[in-house]
C-alpha cells in the first residue's frame, strides 16, 4: 500500500499513479494508493511512521513535511527520524517570472536593479511559509537584497498572476502550468529558473544558481518514503523498480505534459542527502525570518 497526502488531481498525484501504474506492471502485481489528505497529509504520514517496516506499507510525500516541522504548531513528524528515505520520483522547481514594467529581462539584471532600488520590487507567493514564499527570501538572503513579500491568502493563484500580468505586483514564484501561456503571449517575462541545472521545458531560462552560486534552492520534491528502519534490501528493490518506470519514454513524455520533471531515479542516498538539505536550509530562512509555528 501507498499512502498519499497529495491533494488528489494535483501534478504530483497524477505523476504518482502514473509511475505506480507502471511499476505495478513491472513486478506483476497492484499497487494500492490509499489517499489520506486530512490534516495536510499528516494522516498519511503519521500512519506511515506508526507502520511495520517491512515493505508492505510505503508513502509518498513532497517537500511540505519538511517545511511543517518548523511552520505547523505540535507537528509530531520529524522527516529524518522517523521515515526511511526510498526514492525521490520527481520534481517541479519553481519559475520566477517578472511583469513587463520590469526594467530587467533575466536573473544578473534583475539582481543589480533589486540592489539599487532596494524596497522597491515585490513578489507575489501563495501564503506566508509557502515554498515560494522561503525560495523568495532565500533570494533576497543570497543577494543582499530586499525585496518585499506579497502573500495571496487561500492559494489564490489566478489573482496573482493576474496581478503580476497587470503590474500590480513585480514578481511571481511558481511552477511553468502558472505561467507558459502568459509568457508565450508576452504579457510577462520569465526571469529564472530556480535550480541548479536548466530545465529542459525552457533550456533558454537562466537558473538563478548561474548568477547567484550558493543560493539555496528549494525545489518541489515529491517522493517514497518507508517507516524508520525499513531493511535495505527491500529499499534497494523499490528503488530498482521506480528507475525502471522513470527510464520508460512514454512515461517521461505524460510527466513533462504535467510540468513535472521526471529524474532518473537516484539512490536512497542521493534523497535523503536531499532531505538533510532542506531541513538545515529551510531551517535558516525561518530563523531569518524570525516565523513561528501556527
Amino acid at each position: 500500500m501507498l499512502l498519499s497526502g497529495a491533494s488528489v488531481g494535483s501534478a504530483g498525484d497524477i505523476g504518482m499513479r502514473v509511475v505506480m501504474a507502471r511499476m505495478s506492471e513491472t513486478i506483476g502485481q497492484p499497487i494500492v494508493v490509499e489517499a489520506r489528505r486530512g490534516a495536510g497529509g499528516l494522516e498519511a504520514y503519521a500512519a506511515n511512521a506508526k507502520a511495520a517496516p517491512n515493505g508492505y506499507t510505503l508513502m509518498f510525500a513532497n517537500g511540505g513535511i519538511v517545511t511543517n516541522q518548523y511552520l505547523r504548531k505540535g507537528w509530531p513528524i520529524d522527516v529524518q527520524r522517523d521515515y526511511t528515505p526510498v526514492v525521490q520520483l520527481f520534481s517541479s522547481p519553481y519559475f520566477l517570472a517578472a511583469a513587463t514594467s520590469v526594467p530587467a529581462n533575466n536573473m544578473k539584471e534583475l539582481i543589480d536593479y533589486a540592489r539599487q532600488n532596494p524596497g522597491k520590487l515585490t513578489y507575489a507567493t501563495t501564503g506566508i511559509g509557502s515554498g515560494a514564499h522561503l525560495q523568495g527570501e532565500s533570494i533576497n538572503l543570497s543577494a543582499g537584497t530586499q525585496m518585499l513579500h506579497v502573500p495571496y491568502a487561500g492559494n489564490n493563484s489566478m489573482m496573482a498572476v493576474n496581478d503580476l500580468i497587470s503590474g500590480r505586483v513585480d514578481l511571481y514564484l511558481a511552477d511553468l502550468n502558472s505561467f507558459s501561456q502568459y509568457a508565450a503571449a508576452g504579457r510577462l517575462k520569465l526571469i529564472a529558473y530556480v535550480d541548479k541545472t536548466r530545465s529542459r521545458l525552457r533550456p533558454e531560462i537562466g537558473t538563478i544558481n548561474e548568477v547567484l552560486p550558493n543560493a539555496y534552492n528549494l525545489v518541489i520534491w515529491w517522493g517514497v518514503l518507508g517507516p524508520a528502519n525499513l531493511p535495505r534490501p527491500m529499499v534497494d528493490r523499490i528503488n530498482a523498480e521506480s528507475g525502471k518506470a522513470l527510464s520508460d519514454q512514454t512515461l517521461t513524455s505524460k510527466m513533462t505534459t504535467l510540468t513535472v520533471i521526471a529524474p532518473s531515479a537516484g539512490a536512497p542516498e542521493d534523497f535523503a542527502r536531499q532531505i538533510r538539505s532542506d531541513v538545515e536550509n529551510i531551517g535558516k530562512v525561518v530563523n531569518a525570518l524570525g516565523l513561528k509555528p501556527e
